[in-house]
C-alpha cells in the first residue's frame, strides 16, 4: 500500500518527482515496487485511479521478512506462484515445494530474484499494458472481484489469498479452455487449499461476482476477459469467457 500511494503522489506532485522504494513486505517485493504501475482504489474497485511510472531504485532483502506475519507472507507468496505459472516448470516446482511455513530467507531471496526477473522481462517488452503484459493478470480477473466482493460485505481478504482462489479458478477455466496439464492444477489447487483456506462463496453471490468482474478495468463493454494457460509459460491473453463458462468455474471453485 505504501508503495502504491507513495509512488502515486510522487508520480502527480509537480507532475512527477524521482522516487526510490524500499519494501518491507512480500507482496511489495514481488508486485507493488517493482513494474511502475501505481494505484489507489475508488468506489469499491481496485486500483481505478493510478499512472505509470518506474522507482528510480528498488532495494530488495528478505531479511525485513523476519517480522512479517504468516497472511502477510502467503499474500506476497501468492504472486510469486503467478509468476511461476507464467514462466517455466522448473520455477513453478522450486516454489510449490518451498517451505513457506518455516521458510529460509536466504533461499527465499533467490527466489524472489527470479521472480522479480519474470515480471521485468514481461514489463520491459510491454510496459503500459497493451499486449504481453496482460500475462501478469493471471488470477486476478477473478481475485480482484473476490476482494472487491468482501470488502463490500465487510469481511475483507488479503490481495495474495483473493489472488491464489483466483489462480485455482482462471486454471481450471484454463483445463476447459485449453486442456491445462490436470497434475499441475491439482497440485496448485492442493497448496492453495493448506496454505490459503477458501474463500466463502455461496451460489447466490455469482451475480455479484460477475458484475464485478466486467466492471474490472481491464474489461470493457461488459466482456470479461481472462489471461488463460495452456500450460507452464503457455500464455493465452485477452480470453474472452461467457457468463455460462464464469458461473462453472464458480460452480468448481465452490464445490470442490
Amino acid at each position: 500500500m505504501v508503495t502504491d500511494l507513495g509512488g502515486f503522489a510522487a508520480s502527480t506532485f509537480k507532475r512527477g518527482i524521482a522516487f526510490i522504494n524500499l519494501p518491507t513486505t512480500l507482496l511489495a517485493m514481488i508486485d507493488a515496487s517493482v513494474g511502475g504501475k501505481t494505484g489507489i482504489n475508488f468506489c469499491g474497485l481496485k486500483n481505478e485511479i493510478g499512472v505509470f511510472r518506474n522507482a528510480s531504485t528498488v532495494f530488495l532483502d528478505t531479511q525485513f521478512l523476519h517480522t512479517l506475519d504468516r497472511p502477510n507472507l502467503l499474500s506476497g507468496y501468492a504472486e510469486m506462484l503467478k509468476h511461476g505459472l507464467i514462466s517455466d516448470h522448473q520455477h513453478l516446482t522450486k516454489l510449490l515445494q518451498f517451505d513457506i511455513l518455516h521458510p529460509d530467507l536466504c533461499l527465499l531471496q533467490q527466489l524472489v530474484e527470479h521472480s522479480v526477473t519474470v515480471k521485468e522481462g514481461i514489463v520491459l517488452q510491454d510496459p503500459q499494458e497493451h499486449g504481453l503484459r496482460k500475462a501478469l493478470n493471471l488470477g486476478h480477473t477473478v481475485g480482484h472481484a473476490f476482494e472487491s466482493h468482501a470488502l463490500a460485505t465487510h469481511h475483507p481478504v488479503l490481495h495474495g489469498f483473493a489472488v491464489a482462489w483466483g489462480l485455482v479458478c482462471e486454471l481450471y477455466l484454463s483445463i476447459k479452455r485449453f486442456n491445462f496439464p490436470r497434475d499441475i492444477f491439482y497440485e496448485l489447487q492442493s497448496f492453495v487449499r493448506d496454505h490459503y483456506g477458501r474463500f466463502p462463496l455461496d451460489c447466490r453471490d455469482y451475480d455479484r461476482l460477475y458484475e464485478l468482474m466486467t466492471h474490472d478495468k481491464k474489461n470493457t463493454a461488459g466482456i470479461v476477459n481472462f489471461t488463460l494457460l495452456g500450460d507452464v509459460g503457455d500464455i493465452r491473453i485477452n480470453q474472452i469467457a461467457t457468463k455460462e463458462e464464469v458461473f462453472d468455474m464458480l460452480d468448481y471453485y465452490r464445490e470442490n
